[in-house]
């Protein structure tokens, strides 16, 4: 855990990713990672597109550091990101539209639940999001993850998932330089709080924003988060009228400027809140696709 970089970093994710990389291990270095560093720079592009970001639009959206961060350290982040939009939003005129979760649609949107949070644990709130919603894909989330932990569990056993939970509990950490500034470690409190406060805001928000809330919600309730962790605030900021999101965008700029990117996830939430009252704060675009009729509350 004194690793501070290159490939001895510890291995933070569930064991039963290892058979799946392991042949990967055998191929050239540089091949793999052009190739992944590629495929990731493509789920980038297609997550703008999916957030309705005109094409002109796209590569100042990948140079945006939360992206680009992501990308160059061919970080999964990006692919988690690109499901969470996968599942909750579908492209718009000018910006996102929340999508409507149909019972038809119960194992596609599972699978994506999942997909948010297969390799990143912390991050599988979305499953939650869905479990007040249409309770079947949040089963299918749960399901399709303990799947692929059976189906490997030969190649794995299980006395690795006891160490794999150590590590995390050792990554958890506030004195681990490589965890991330979380909110809490910013403050100089414990975790705890700011988990209740966004499991609060999960449970209670709904409406047309309640997917910006849940993506503001796992910002601040995550104890170990990097520069593209805060890619989930992205819809929020398109949601709001573009003379108010870029400006509000360029808090988040700079190398870990982090009174600066949680300033401007409070000025967002304010935002957000206002703009149910006044609705010149947000983008011109029909958002009739909303998971539930409710007016969003906070």
């Amino acid at each position: 855990m004194l690793v501070t970089d290159g490939p001895d970093l510890p291995f933070l994710y569930p064991p039963f990713l290892l058979p799946l990389v392991a042949p990967l291990s055998h191929l050239p270095h540089e091949l793999v990672w052009a190739v992944w560093v590629g495929l990731t720079a493509l789920a980038a592009v297609w997550t703008c597109r999916r957030l309705g970001m005109p094409w002109p639009a796209v590569p100042f959206a990948l140079m945006w550091p939360q992206f680009f961060a992501g990308i160059i350290l061919g970080n999964i982040q990006i692919w988690h990101f690109a499901a969470f939009v996968a599942l909750l939003y579908v492209p718009g005129p000018v910006g996102p539209i929340q999508k409507r979760l149909t019972k038809s649609r119960d194992v596609v949107n599972g699978l994506q639940a999942a997909g948010v949070g297969a390799l990143k644990v912390l991050q599988l709130v979305p499953v939650l999001y869905l479990a007040r919603r249409k309770f079947r894909a949040a089963v299918v989330a749960l399901l399709a993850i303990a799947a692929i932990a059976l189906v490997v569990l030969p190649f794995t056993g299980l006395s690795v998932y006891g160490d794999w939970w150590a590590q995390l509990n050792r990554a958890n950490d506030p004195s681990w330089r490589m965890g991330g500034l979380p909110l809490s470690r910013v403050l100089g409190v414990p975790d705890l709080p700011f988990e209740l406060i966004g499991l609060a805001i999960i449970l209670t928000v709904r409406g047309r924003d309640s997917a910006a809330w849940l993506g503001i919600a796992m910002v601040i309730m995550t104890p170990s988060i990097h520069d593209y962790g805060f890619l989930f605030v992205l819809p929020g900021l398109l949601t709001l009228r573009r003379d108010l999101a870029i400006p509000l965008a360029a808090f988040f700029l700079g190398y870990y400027h982090t009174y600066a990117w949680y300033t401007g996830i409070m000025v967002l939430s304010y935002i957000l809140i206002s703009s149910q009252r006044w609705g010149w704060l947000r983008a011109p675009v029909q958002l009739d696709g909303a998971s539930d009729p409710l007016p969003a509350t906070a």
